[in-house]
């Protein structure tokens, strides 16, 4: 899980592709809709570097040569084990951002 710094910043490169939480039923489809945001627009990095903050441990290289449905898997279980609803619904709640 990450640190609250990592997570802020999480949330800064996420933010503009984010739903608002109350029109999204479930986690999966909140998720879903980050992704098709994200690959919608002019910034499509946001994607990469995301993952790069979430998993440190990994680099541009190793990420480029996995498959594209293990990384939008990576992503998921990411924003799962960082409780990204929850950061968003904080962040929101006290007007980060």
């Amino acid at each position: 899980m990450l640190n609250i710094r990592d997570a802020l910043e999480l949330y800064t490169k996420l933010e503009k592709f984010t739903p608002d939480y109350e029109d999204i039923d479930d986690s999966l489809e909140f998720t879903g809709t980050i992704i098709s945001n994200i690959r919608q627009s002019d910034t499509p990095e946001a994607f990469g570097e995301s993952l790069l903050l979430m998993y440190p441990d990994k680099d541009v290289k190793e990420l480029s040569e996995m498959e594209g449905e293990y990384i939008v898997l990576l992503f998921v279980e990411g924003l799962a084990e960082n409780k990204f609803l929850a950061l968003v619904e904080f962040c929101r709640t006290l007007g980060y951002g």
